[in-house]
């Protein structure tokens, strides 16, 4: 490498005589016709086994948890396996979702703050559209890809919500302190070409099968938005000070709920129960209840008996249940 003398520096360190016009053109900052390369702004995850582990954790849970929202939801047939996930930027998610998939955009607060994408292959929306609208669930014969009605439009929001809903639940572990907007639907190739960013997002791609049609369901997540998420789990209560601890307030008591599974059905339907009707249910048989109180959720538990009477086993929490291995 070439160095300066001290009188070339001193000589580059000098201010040039120049005049007005010259200044004036140096200090424009507005160039034409010069063809600009986009910074690419991506943002950095890097990520040890564990959250790995945990991410694994969450799409497989998902995929269970969908399909016991979705099937009531459409009542057909739908089949959801996840076929792969990982690290990439979201321009090249935008050319799988080109003319195949109508995009919803997502934006949540709470635990999974950011914004999110859902993207749903056009031949499965149409599909679960024509479910809502009380069709048979067949595609239309022709089908291409094209804009939606705004009633289509609102049903395929409503069937992303159910997804987000059940997303949202799988990962932060609750949905009271959670909310989420959707946007609206991208349905043309010039929508979805805005995204053009290579911010990196963590995708899950499910193989997804309703009735007869197969495709597939993206979720893009915000590569930022799950810095710290596992840290959540680590939240350790804080112990009150020792002169609360016999407050008379400590000797009242107060109501607990043990909710087993929840279930949606039609206010048509509701009226219409009668004895011997079976209803079913969210959860799944075996999976952990919650124990609530006030409409919060305080830790899981495991459902039994004991001397006869109904009983819960509290269960670890993750944190725990890490430190015990």
């Amino acid at each position: 490498m070439q160095t300066l003398t001290p009188e070339e520096l001193q000589a580059l360190l000098k201010q040039q005589p120049t005049t007005g016009k010259g200044t004036q053109k140096a200090r424009s900052r507005i160039v034409a016709n010069v063809p600009v390369q986009p910074y690419d702004m991506q943002a950095t995850l890097t990520l040890t086994p564990r959250q790995r582990a945990l991410l694994r954790q969450w799409a497989e849970q998902l995929t269970q948890s969908l399909r016991y929202v979705l099937i009531p939801l459409l009542r057909m047939t739908l089949e959801l396996r996840l076929s792969k996930e990982g690290l990439a930027s979201l321009s090249e998610l935008t050319e799988e979702w080109k003319a195949k998939a109508f995009v919803i955009p997502m934006t949540t607060t709470g635990r999974l703050r950011g914004d999110h994408y859902l993207a749903l292959s056009a031949n499965l929306a149409m599909v679960a559209i024509d479910r809502l609208l009380g069709g048979p669930g067949i595609l239309p014969a022709g089908f291409q890809s094209r804009p939606l009605s705004r009633l289509e439009g609102s049903l395929l929001l409503r069937f992303a919500e159910r997804i987000a809903t059940s997303l949202i639940a799988v990962i932060t572990g609750e949905t009271e302190n959670q909310s989420m907007h959707l946007q609206t639907v991208w349905t043309s190739e010039e929508q979805i070409g805005m995204l053009t960013d290579k911010v990196m997002v963590y995708h899950l791609c499910y193989d997804f099968q309703i009735g007869q049609e197969q495709g597939n369901l993206w979720v893009a997540l915000r590569a930022d938005a799950l810095k710290g998420l596992e840290q959540t789990w680590q939240h350790k209560v804080a112990e009150p000070p020792q002169h609360l601890r016999h407050h008379p307030a400590i000797t009242l008591t107060v109501p607990l709920r043990v909710v087993l599974a929840t279930g949606h059905i039609l206010i048509r339907e509701l009226k219409e129960l009668k004895v011997g009707d079976v209803v079913l249910l969210d959860g799944f048989k075996g999976e952990p209840v919650r124990l609530v109180w006030d409409n919060q959720t305080l830790c899981q538990a495991r459902l039994g008996t004991r001397n006869g009477h109904w009983a819960v086993q509290i269960l670890p929490t993750k944190q725990q249940r890490g430190e015990a291995q």
